[in-house]
Order: C-alpha cells, then structure tokens, then sequence
C-alpha cells in the first residue's frame, strides 16, 4: 500500500514547520521508488511580504525544498535508519526554473528515486508543476550524515575567513543599503551586509548573519541554515552587485538554473556566513559562481544561471 502523509505527519516525520515545511499532504508509492505531494499558494504565505512587494512569486528555492522533502520521505524508507544522523541535501545539479509560480497556484511535486549508494547517499530526479505546465525540475542528492560538532568559542576567537580582508577594506553596505537595490525584502531578505555594491568588475562580497531567531531556522528542529537558502543568500547578494549598475536600475534578478551545487556542512546560529563570487553578465542573462564558508570552513559552493527582467511575466 502506498504510504500517505497528512501536514501534521509530515511535520512529526521530517521535523520540519513552517515556513520551511514546503508540502501539504504527500504519498510514497508501494514500491518506495516514487513519490508525489502538493503545496497549495497562499497570498497569506508570509514569503510573499518579501517576495516581492507587488510581484509576489514562490522562490525557486523554496520549490527546490519542497522536491527535496519529498525525496527525504522516499529516502527513509529506502535507506536504513542510523540512531545518531540526519538527511541533509548534498547536491544541486541542473535544476532548472521554468515558469513562475504564483500565489493562488498548487505546487504538485513528484520525485524518483535514480541510484542508491554505499556511502548513504542517493539521487531522485524531481519536478515541480501547476496548472500553467512545468516550474522547475532536475536532479538533487540527499545523504544521511551524522552531524558535526562544533565547539563553542567566542565569535573574537573564532578563525577568520579567507575573505575577512576583503570585507574590511571595501565600501561597506548594511541591509537598509542593501534594499535600495534589491527588491526582496524581510522576512526573505537573506543577507545582512555588503562591500562595493555597483562598483566595476564582476566580484561580489559579503555576509548574513545567522541567528536562533530567524524564521527559517526555526522552522528545522534540527536549528541549522537551510541549504537551498544558502543559494538564496548568495543569489541576493550577487543580484545586488548587478541590479547596482545603472542600466539594470528599478529591475529584477531571476533564477533560471542551478548549474551545480555542492553542500559541505550547514551554518548554525552564531556562525557569520560569510559569501563570496564572480559574476558575468551579457545583455540580460549571466552565470554566477559562489562559495560560502563559515570561519575557515568552506560550507557550500555553487554555479547559478540568471536573467534581469523588468517584471515577471
């Protein structure tokens, strides 16, 4: 028989709430190989406040929790249990982002397990679609990992960066600065402080804050930075660096693809996620790559396809 899960399972079964919870009911089939599940929009969804102000869209990141949820339910009953784990997403790769969803549409997911490794990982290929066709599909990893421990230590003590000079020594930008720029505002503005916004050259360099009291954090028991929004924060932070330029002024940054993405370790409250990239833009499309480290730690790394456009069609 296949397996159904109400929201108030899903919530026991992943340990996850809102706003991070992305899926209503869902169902694995018999087989355990399959799954399918939906999200219905909401214009009370409080992403919506911040994304964006008048053009309200589903992050594609969000679309990407959500086909990673329903994978984690195929995983469980495919791969044993470990006392001591957790399934973490591992790997991003061609994601594509096809049509907007909106508030008012239903996200139906589907996922299919491909391959089982020996080392607890496994991939799904996974879709997400509404009523207008498909929004988004690709192929994400999934790994049951025992998680690392960090000591505490005082953020003065702590490792610095790579990167700590360069934040230092660049024209320095904080979030109200920041949303001169950006069209994304709280609760999704996911990063805190800049350097060098608009100025020459491809670089973009800065940092989030991650704190107990974020929403998203709180919507994980386990208490760490969403993975997918890693990709979120790093694409804020490079969408700034370009919406900055004249040309690009009164615009938006959309994602079109997650080239590939790579996750290490995840950021938890009190660790500064600091967040470096390059970016290269002709005409209205461009390719960005990012890394994100913690301390000296190397956390995520990722290459993201984007368009400006002046709204979303």
């Amino acid at each position: 028989m296949p397996k159904l899960y109400t929201y108030n399972q899903l919530v026991e079964t992943l340990e996850l709430t809102s706003p991070l919870l992305m899926l209503d009911e869902a169902m694995v089939a018999d087989d355990c190989l399959t799954g399918k599940a939906s999200k219905l929009m909401s214009i009370n969804e409080p992403v919506f406040q911040g994304h964006f102000p008048g053009q309200p869209v589903t992050p594609g990141v969000l679309q990407v929790a959500a086909m990673a949820q329903l994978s984690n339910l195929i995983f469980r009953l495919t791969v044993p249990v470990i006392a001591g784990t957790r399934i973490v997403l591992r790997q991003i790769r061609r994601l594509k982002f096809r049509k907007p969803v909106l508030p008012g549409m239903a996200m139906l997911l589907e996922s299919k397990l491909l391959e089982r490794r020996a080392n607890h990982e496994a991939d799904f290929q996974v879709t997400c679609t509404t009523a207008d066709g498909l929004a988004s599909s690709g192929t994400i990893t999934l790994a049951r990992i025992t998680p690392v421990s960090h000591d505490a230590v005082p953020m003065d003590a702590r490792p610095a960066s790579p990167f700590a000079e360069e934040l230092a020594a660049g024209q320095q930008f904080n979030a109200s600065e920041l949303m001169k720029y950006l069209p994304h505002r709280p609760p999704f503005l996911l990063i805190d402080h800049a350097i060098d916004i608009g100025s020459a050259g491809s670089r973009f360099c800065g940092y989030k804050n991650i704190t107990g009291n974020d929403a998203y954090l709180n919507g994980d028991k386990a208490f760490c930075y969403p993975s997918e929004l890693l990709l979120e924060s790093g694409a804020q932070l490079g969408c700034a660096h370009i919406l900055a330029q004249p040309e690009n002024a009164g615009k938006l940054g959309i994602f079109l693809c997650i080239d590939e993405a790579h996750f290490y370790d995840q950021a938890r409250p009190g660790d500064r996620l600091v967040i470096c990239g390059n970016s290269d833009i002709s005409g209205h499309a461009g390719i960005a790559n990012g890394e994100f480290w913690v301390d000296d730690r190397k956390i995520a790394e990722c290459t993201l396809k984007f368009v400006v456009l002046s709204s979303i069609g």
